[in-house]
């Protein structure tokens, strides 16, 4: 009944985009001039809301160089829409948003086959309704400083951290895509700021308890210089049945030469960054570890086509990957939410090498295509990975600058 009610809730909601396509005199006619609608809004502030994001993804991994043993060869391919409609308060000291939703993810040739699990209809039909979000948001500003806070289950594309494979993999960036609990974001002339926390594991009888708290910076320290961080602080317990905790903390500091203003190119830099992880399973009494290592980056695009090579010399940041609790389980995915190459099996070395193309198309409406080359001690394989994606907030709202708006080209596979 509630997957019903929500369908119903978004076909509702079609009209309303479809209007604003309308030119501006068919508005002035039904509602007034822009003026008498920004006045009755001083008069009324609080007005119905809503917003419709989607992404259509393509990721086709080759890895048979490697024989898959950091991954499998294969296709994920699907779209994802996420609806919200809510409420919307505005006054002198910001905006409030409360907003409901769903997340809908439709993946191409999820179909059913006749047997086992992917026999059911439900492949193809009722299973694209995911998760459901329920948030409040908060838009204000103080001086110079813009400040957006988030709380409640959350859309992952709220978020604007540049967070690299080392934190989060393709596969989880996709395919988890809210998170439940808080996100607080910061922005001034020369940096931007933010810090989120995702509770997603309750403590029960064979789920484990689980939440991390995640973090990014970037600030100009001059034209040409950028220092910043990436950073995640998780924190995997245990349930009833699996006793345990494992500690995984990791922090990127980095700092980006950015040559891009002497030089006739849309980007051209190189970023330099030492990595520090704490990792400790507590189940087993051993030694904490400190895995260490640094990495280059250099990133050259003109015309929206680009190359971006990161190399990493340190130690593999999924020490635990092949490890068992107390069920005997492995941890593997479970415990680790980065790309598995990261786990570097042979040697200290891995290094990620992506051609891109970037088209600009309007703020609402961006695409990235690229092919992306993985190498450690060989050629581990590649991938073909293409994304769209539309924020129906960008076209309704083009020239507010409200910190919520993603101006950055938003990438789902960084």
């Amino acid at each position: 009944m509630i997957r019903r009610l929500f369908a119903i809730a978004v076909m509702a909601a079609l009209p309303l985009h479809a209007a604003a396509q309308f030119p501006r005199s068919f508005f002035d006619g039904l509602f007034g001039s822009r003026e008498q609608v920004e006045t009755r809004r001083a008069k009324q502030p609080l007005e119905f809301d809503y917003n419709v994001h989607a992404d259509w993804f393509f990721v086709n991994n080759e890895y048979g160089a490697s024989d898959e043993s950091y991954d499998p060869s294969r296709t994920m391919t699907g779209i994802r829409v996420t609806p919200s409609l809510g409420l919307r308060y505005t006054h002198k000291a910001g905006v409030h948003r409360l907003m409901g939703g769903i997340d809908l993810l439709k993946e191409f040739g999820a179909n059913p086959v006749g047997r086992g699990a992917e026999s059911s209809v439900r492949q193809e039909n009722w299973d694209i309704f995911r998760e459901i979000t329920l948030f409040y948001q908060f838009s204000g500003g103080w001086g110079k400083t813009s400040f957006t806070g988030v709380a409640g289950a959350y859309p992952r594309y709220l978020t604007e951290g540049k967070y690299t494979t080392a934190i989060l993999s393709d596969k989880v960036r996709f395919y988890d895509n809210n998170l439940e609990g808080l996100l607080l974001k910061f922005r001034r002339p020369r940096s931007y700021y933010e810090v989120g926390a995702d509770w997603n594991g309750k403590y029960g009888t064979d789920r484990r308890e689980r939440f991390n708290i995640f973090s990014y910076g970037d600030v100009y320290l001059a034209k040409w210089l950028h220092f910043g961080w990436q950073a995640m602080f998780q924190h995997y317990a245990g349930s009833v049945n699996v006793k345990g905790v494992v500690d995984d903390h990791f922090l990127n500091p980095w700092l980006k030469f950015d040559f891009t203003p002497y030089v006739p190119l849309q980007e051209f830099s190189l970023q330099t960054g030492a990595f520090a992880a704490y990792q400790f399973d507590r189940r087993t009494g051993g030694s904490p570890v400190f895995p260490l290592g640094a990495d280059v980056v250099l990133d050259v695009r003109n015309w929206g086509v680009g190359v971006r090579n990161e190399a990493y010399y340190g130690k593999g940041l999924l020490p635990f990957w092949f490890d068992t609790d107390a069920a005997g389980n492995m941890y593997g995915p479970d415990l680790y939410y980065r790309s598995t190459f990261w786990r570097m099996d042979s040697i200290p070395f891995y290094d990620r090498l992506e051609v891109y193309w970037t088209p600009r198309i309007t703020d609402f409406l961006r695409a990235k295509v690229s092919a992306v080359f993985h190498f450690g001690d060989a050629y581990f394989g590649w991938q073909q990975i293409a994304t769209l994606i539309f924020d129906l907030d960008a076209l309704r709202h083009p020239r507010r600058k409200e910190a919520e708006v993603v101006r950055e080209v938003p990438s789902i596979f960084l």
